[in-house]
Parts: structure tokens; C-alpha cells; sequence
């Protein structure tokens, strides 16, 4: 399976001639791809550099969410941060105090905001794009509000947050492992995976080709006998369910649920890393994640971070506007056809 293949720019003439045993072999392939990747701690034994590359990849996962409903729907959601936040708390009330095991408890936050993205998403999708994108920021900067209320102190932990101590453990990882580099790996590299293939997969199907119509003229759509407004709602949800996944994530490895996780600064990190990395590639914002989560890193260090990051963001929205993988995707396409008319100049 491409992950860097643009559900978007798939013709129906190409879908149409694709062989058979093709997709078998793509899956194949990224089944092999996915199994080598848990080995990745085998061969990075730096654990410093282990959890960079986790914290890329939870990053990865909500700007891969976002990505989908820009690429999509045409929508940016500014209030990111609503939905890494929420899980993380729901997680915390779970484990701390209603005393539920781990594993229930990451049900019920991914149940839970999943259902509170449905209801904030059946008022909210119908707005124009940059109305939504202000709707949903105000979402998070209440929720952010309401965590940090003197009523709810003694939930949610106030202004200090809420420190976790998890009941059980999450497919054989207690709490010491879960917080460890080299054990918690695999459960984010699957985590990842599995939101890639997820992506893709509603990307290639009729509901990715609905959305993206939609998207393209929703009056036409709408005259043509289609609901424009249920599958832009359920792309909605799925974007927040898959937001919510890197939530859950920060959580179990971080065992802490802060207000900060409600700022618009924490969900601008995914919105810039979905903007570096192209929204047009299923694994775009993912490349953006890696590349923002190490200059976050290298910038730090000059003590220029906030001058640097702003640089290096311009820099690249402005040389690459499709984002790093677009431009690389690109290349490709290039090399492609050069190649293959030189395969049939030498044929003639």
C-alpha cells in the first residue's frame, strides 16, 4: 500500500485498471513495513532519540487527522487542541477516579470524545471554512476555560493538572513501561499505523470521492441528489477520533493531563506540521511531524527557538506550498515519466 498516494489524485480510469493481485501485494508489502518498524528501539538504542522520534510520531498522528479534513473537506480546524486534550482527561477521570482498569479507560476517552465531536460537529460543519475554524477554537479555549474552574479542581487538578496513576495495564504495559521509550514504541508505531491505513483506506473509497466533490461544488452535489451533510459530518468525527488517538497517546506516556493540552499553541504544533508536511499525502503531515519535532529540537538548543521555527515555517510554506511530500511526490512524478519515455524511445 502507497501511503503517499493522493487519494485525490486517483482517476476513476486509473482506479479502474488496476490489477487484481495488486493490491494484495501493496498490502503485503505494508504489512512487512509495519511488522519491521516495532523492531525500530533494536536499532535506535538512544532512548533520547527514541523519544523524539515518539513524540514526532503522536504529533504525526493528530496532524495526519487534520490533514484529512483539509485535504478532504476544505476544512481547517484551528481548535485542535479541544480534542488532544479531552481524551487525556477522560483518560485521567478513568484511572484515578473512578478507579477503572487502563484499558477501559482508553475506550471510554476515545468513545467519548468521538461522541463529543459528533455533537459539536452537528453544529459546526455547516459553517463556512473559516467560521468553522473559528467555531472550533473557541470550542478549545472553553474546554480549556472549564478545566481550570475552582468547581472543577478536584477533577481535573485545576491550573496544576491531573497526575495519572494508571489501574492495570495496557496490552501487558504498566505504567513504568508505558512511560519508557523502547516499551511504549510499539504501541505508538501501531497506533500510527493503523490511523494511516484508516486514512487511506476512507480517502480511496465513495465516501473519500463524495467529500472531495463536495468540496469542489456542494451546490452542484446537492442538485445532483447527494447529502452533503452527513459525510462531512462523519469526516469530522473521524478527524477528532483520530486527534484523539495522539491525545490518548500523550497520556498513557506522559501519565499527566495538563490545561495546556487545551491551548491553541499545543494544536498549532499539529496544524504546522500538517502545513511543512502537505495535506495532499495520506503520510504528509506525518513527514511534517518528523521534521517539526526535530527542528523543535535543534532550534531549542541555540536558545532562538520561537525566531528559528518562525523562519523555517515561512521558509518552507513559501518554497514548498504543497508541503515537503507534495514536493517530493512530485520529483517522483517526474522521474516516472522521464524514465518512461526513455523506456519508449529504446522500445521504437
Amino acid at each position: 500500500m502507497t501511503m503517499g498516494a493522493t487519494p485525490g489524485a486517483v482517476a476513476p480510469a486509473e482506479a479502474g485498471s488496476l490489477r487484481p493481485a495488486g493490491l494484495p501485494i501493496r498490502w503485503l508489502l505494508w504489512a512487512i513495513a509495519v511488522a519491521a518498524g516495532c523492531f525500530v528501539p533494536a536499532v535506535l538504542t538512544s532512548t533520547f532519540h527514541l523519544g523524539l522520534l515518539i513524540n514526532g510520531v503522536i504529533l504525526g498522528v493528530g496532524a495526519v487527522g487534520i490533514g484529512f479534513l483539509m485535504h478532504q473537506c476544505g476544512l481547517v480546524m484551528f481548535g485542535v487542541a479541544a480534542f488532544l486534550g479531552l481524551p487525556a482527561y477522560l483518560l485521567g477521570i478513568g484511572t484515578v477516579h473512578l478507579g477503572w482498569g487502563l484499558q477501559t479507560s482508553v475506550l471510554v476517552a476515545l468513545v467519548g470524545s468521538t461522541l463529543f465531536a459528533l455533537l459539536v460537529g452537528s453544529l459546526v460543519v455547516r459553517a463556512r471554512p473559516l467560521p468553522f475554524a473559528m467555531l472550533t477554537l473557541a470550542l478549545a479555549q472553553m474546554l480549556k476555560s472549564a478545566v481550570t474552574l475552582r468547581a472543577a479542581r478536584p477533577v481535573t487538578g485545576g491550573d496544576d493538572g491531573l497526575a495519572m496513576s494508571f489501574n492495570g495495564s495496557f496490552f501487558g504495559l504498566d505504567q513504568g513501561e508505558l512511560a519508557t521509550a523502547a516499551s511504549f514504541w510499539p504501541v505508538a508505531w501501531l497506533a500510527l499505523c493503523a490511523v494511516l491505513t484508516l486514512v487511506w483506506v476512507a480517502g480511496n473509497s465513495r465516501f473519500g470521492k463524495v467529500l472531495r466533490a463536495t468540496q469542489a461544488n456542494e451546490e452542484r452535489m446537492r442538485f445532483s441528489g447527494f447529502d452533503t451533510y452527513r459525510p462531512r459530518l462523519a469526516a469530522f468525527v473521524l478527524a477528532c477520533f483520530i486527534v484523539s488517538i495522539s491525545g490518548v497517546l500523550m497520556g498513557l506516556h506522559t501519565a499527566f493531563a495538563s490545561p495546556e493540552l487545551l491551548d491553541f499553541a499545543t494544536g498549532g504544533h499539529a496544524l504546522v506540521a500538517m502545513l511543512v508536511g502537505g495535506a495532499t499525502a495520506v503520510a504528509g503531515p506525518l513527514l511534517g511531524a518528523l521534521m517539526y519535532t526535530w527542528g523543535q529540537d535543534a532550534f531549542g538548543a541555540t536558545g532562538y527557538l520561537e525566531l528559528l521555527t518562525g523562519i523555517a515555517v515561512v521558509f518552507m510554506i513559501v518554497a514548498f506550498p504543497t508541503g515537503a511530500s507534495g514536493f517530493l511526490l512530485q520529483q517522483w512524478r517526474r522521474l516516472r515519466d522521464l524514465f518512461t519515455r526513455k523506456a519508449d524511445d529504446v522500445a521504437r
